[in-house]
């Protein structure tokens, strides 16, 4: 069943906007906050290709399929930056991804340090222009909004804000707009501490995992 809406001119925006999803009251997550999104993080666009690379050494590349449940799950190795393929987004260490098609998937992930770390003398990492790249201002860590962004308040509203037909999308404009509830925002520093600890456990784990199975099959090699 529909939800009426009553919108004026002035109400769509310099875009005009149509759009019945941009209009719809649940994107709109309902807490007290002093702050936004935009507040404490930028979105950034760093956008690279092969062509115009011009670091040496490998290239990890991620893509929606690698950010799940707050971290980055891969099962691939570095590769020449001739590999890249189409655009990709540059992004850092302490950045958070979240990916801005099909948000029912829960693909937001903290970069770690240690996907940098690959390769001896180590590499860089790019993700699909599917992400937006949230980068923590000063004094502000985008690892601590985590958590937030995969709380259901947060995920009911990105499902209510995607736009467009074949394959819908949330907006930067949305994103921006979250508001941060006040004790999601002075925990921050806590917070991102603790995600960047679980990072590091993952990590570790899914690295002793893929030693396992190198090993098993080294043996199996031999008989």
């Amino acid at each position: 069943m529909g939800i009426p809406v009553l919108r004026r001119v002035a109400d769509l925006g310099d875009g005009l906007v149509l759009a019945p999803e941009r209009f719809d009251p649940r994107r709109h997550v309902e807490v007290v906050a002093r702050c936004c999104l935009s507040d404490l993080v930028d979105i950034v666009a760093e956008n690279v290709s092969a062509r115009s690379w011009k670091s040496p050494g490998a290239v990890l590349i991620l893509d929606t399929t690698h950010a799940y449940e707050g971290f980055v799950v891969f099962r691939h190795d570095p590769v020449p930056p001739a590999s890249m393929g189409s655009a990709k987004r540059r992004v850092q260490a302490g950045d958070v991804i979240i990916s801005r098609l099909r948000p029912y998937l829960r693909q937001v992930a903290l970069i770690d340090e240690a996907l940098f770390r690959l390769r001896p003398g180590g590499n860089a990492v790019v993700a699909s222009t599917e992400f937006f790249v949230l980068r923590g201002r000063t004094g502000f860590e985008a690892a601590g909004l985590v958590p937030f962004l995969l709380s259901q308040p947060v995920q009911a509203a990105l499902a209510a804000g995607q736009e467009g037909g074949h394959h819908p999308r949330f907006c930067k404009e949305l994103l921006q707009s979250l508001p941060v509830p006040d004790r999601v925002a002075s925990h921050l520093h806590k917070t991102s501490q603790q995600v960047r600890r679980l990072a590091a456990v993952v990590r570790r784990s899914l690295f002793a995992s893929r030693s396992l199975v190198a090993r098993v099959e080294a043996e199996m090699g031999k008989g």
